[in-house]
């Protein structure tokens, strides 16, 4: 059984504090009707003069796009994006941090997760009759952490984060 979109979950924390512990988490993708974490693979393959095939593999350099991003003051991560956006702010005034949580099994009290530190960057803003949209981008700059979640937790909207390894049933 293949799992469902609504199974891979993204969480930005809106305070931009910077610590899992005390992250106060807002759930992104209400308006997207599509969104991925793309990989963006760094690797170069070169031919030597025997024939041979080199891959050397750099890693990768991940990043989401969040689009669209309508404007709406109800939302808790909207006055920082707006922010971002208007009054051009750049560097550590851009951190803070993803959640993902993925739900392999419905049944399950927890869940896998990771938290990663992000830079969170508006692509533009405006945008047409629909509303103003400010859309952005997520990429990783820093640690990232692996861990889990509640179904508890996620049930209430506001998932905690907890480091390690799932504990056994």
């Amino acid at each position: 059984m293949k799992l469902e979109r609504a199974a891979l979950a993204h969480y930005l924390d809106y305070s931009f504090g910077g610590k899992a512990s005390t992250a106060t988490w807002e759930i992104i993708g209400d308006d997207i009707e599509e969104m991925s974490m793309e990989l963006n693979p760094d690797t170069e393959t070169k031919k030597n003069i025997l024939g041979q095939t080199r891959t050397q593999d750099n890693g990768y350099e991940p990043s989401m796009d969040a689009d669209p991003f309508y404007a709406d003051p109800d939302k808790k991560l909207y006055p920082k994006i707006r922010d971002i956006a208007l009054d051009r702010l750049k560097g550590d005034k851009c951190k803070t941090l993803l959640l993902e949580v993925i739900v392999e099994d419905t049944e399950a009290s927890n869940h896998l997760a990771y938290v990663q530190e992000v830079m969170v960057k508006p692509q533009s803003y405006g945008g047409g009759t629909e509303g103003v949209n400010i859309p952005f981008n997520v990429s990783e700059d820093g640690k990232r952490t692996k861990g889990y979640v509640s179904a508890e937790s996620l049930k209430t909207g506001n998932p905690t984060f907890t480091e390690g390894s799932i504990p056994a049933a």
